[in-house]
């Protein structure tokens, strides 16, 4: 990992930026199956994925983070109780590491063990790599919110133990999820905090019925880590590419908020992050404390969704103040490179391009920070400005 404040500056390969957003514009991604971790990434059962860049220690993890992981021990059976979990993780017999260095996208505080069940996004015009996010674990007491109960690891053995096998037979053929996305962005939604169109669309298309439908019907976000998954599939070929500017990795760990170059893929350049500043959930109170910016969804505003695409989204633009979404959509304007000829957006943030006192920013759930309410409203975050000045890499 690398300290933002001594690395990086904006470079001047404005041709090798413009290339690299080519090769994600050629990206076909689709939903080709979903699987176990352990089967897709021959994930181990002493590592943990989690969200954003690493940890600066094991001994100092945000309690929401922590949380998940502890519940992903007692889900996998190798942990009896709380404490032994804690435990486990300090001592380091099982290793938290960065999700997307493994090409996955995992949401909020949630992280992948090796038992769950990932969706696997594939490019089938073959520029981009294999990627993957875990199943939706759906509203109420999910893991990915930082809470710790026997309520969460109830869910995780349902989502991981019956709903992820239902969706893997469902899968008769590759699913196109560009054609999700363009419908969502064609009715209002940004494709971050609002996913609904896509979920439902979706929904009818699969073959699944009875309780599936039901859990699925009742979770208007489930399309959301499948998107996920496809712009870390779109954003993989500039990866593969490996120069210029353009983002090709983005999250928060609840502690630190971090980024990749198409330059320098592999590289974390991170800072501290802030909280999503936005409105509370109906009955919270203003004054709890929220956790900084937590979660990989951050890839799709990394690209140009969800906080760089308020202009086509009025219902969700119209909770923050009018000046800062002008200042939002006047950002996102100065940074996306390229127009993707199927999504009607142009794609791509050019680093090289983020003007001065303006950054990308991210559409987020808010979590308290304690670990024990779990979900307290939603807000935007920028990236730190830190990531976009300094000395130049070498």
């Amino acid at each position: 990992m690398t300290d933002a404040r001594a690395s990086y500056a904006p470079s001047a390969s404005a041709p090798d930026t413009l290339s690299a957003v080519g090769f994600m514009v050629r990206v076909r991604p689709h939903w080709r199956d979903t699987l176990r971790a352990d089967q897709a990434l021959g994930l181990s059962s002493g590592v943990l994925l989690h969200a954003g860049p690493p940890l600066r220690s094991r001994t100092d993890i945000c309690r929401p983070l922590l949380n998940a992981a502890c519940a992903a021990l007692l889900f996998e059976g190798q942990a009896d109780d709380a404490d032994q979990a804690r435990a486990m993780i300090a001592c380091g017999e099982v290793e938290l590491r960065p999700a997307q260095d493994f090409n996955v996208a995992t949401p909020l505080a949630a992280v992948v063990s090796a038992s769950m069940w990932l969706h696997e996004i594939v490019d089938v015009e073959g520029e981009g790599r294999p990627t993957y996010a875990p199943v939706n674990e759906g509203p109420g007491p999910a893991m990915r919110f930082g809470l710790l109960n026997r309520e969460v690891v109830k869910r995780l053995h349902f989502v991981h133990g019956w709903l992820g096998p239902q969706l893997a037979e469902a899968l008769s053929e590759p699913v196109d999820l560009l054609s999700f996305g363009a419908a969502g962005l064609a009715r209002g939604d940004e494709l971050h905090a609002r996913v609904g169109i896509g979920s439902g669309l979706l929904l009818r298309h699969l073959d699944v019925s009875g309780e599936a439908v039901k859990f699925l019907g009742a979770n208007p976000q489930w399309f959301l880590n499948l998107w996920m998954a496809t712009c870390l599939c779109v954003m993989s070929a500039a990866r593969v590419y490996g120069k210029g500017d353009v983002l090709i990795a983005a999250g928060g760990n609840g502690q630190e908020f971090g980024i990749q170059l198409a330059r320098a893929p592999g590289r974390w350049l991170s800072a501290p992050a802030t909280p999503p500043i936005g409105p509370a959930a109906p009955g919270v109170p203003a004054d709890i404390a929220r956790l900084p910016a937590i979660g990989d969804s951050a890839v799709i505003d990394a690209i140009g969704f969800g906080a760089q695409a308020l202009a086509v989204a009025p219902t969700h633009a119209a909770n923050f103040p009018a000046e800062r979404v002008a200042t939002l959509i006047h950002t996102a304007d100065a940074l996306l490179v390229a127009e993707h000829p199927l999504l009607g957006r142009r794609i791509g943030v050019d680093a090289a391009r983020v003007p001065a006192g303006g950054t990308p920013s991210v559409c987020l759930a808010a979590l308290d920070t304690a670990g024990e309410r779990g979900l307290i409203g939603f807000g935007i975050a920028p990236h730190p400005a830190v990531l976009y000045v300094g000395e130049r890499a070498p």
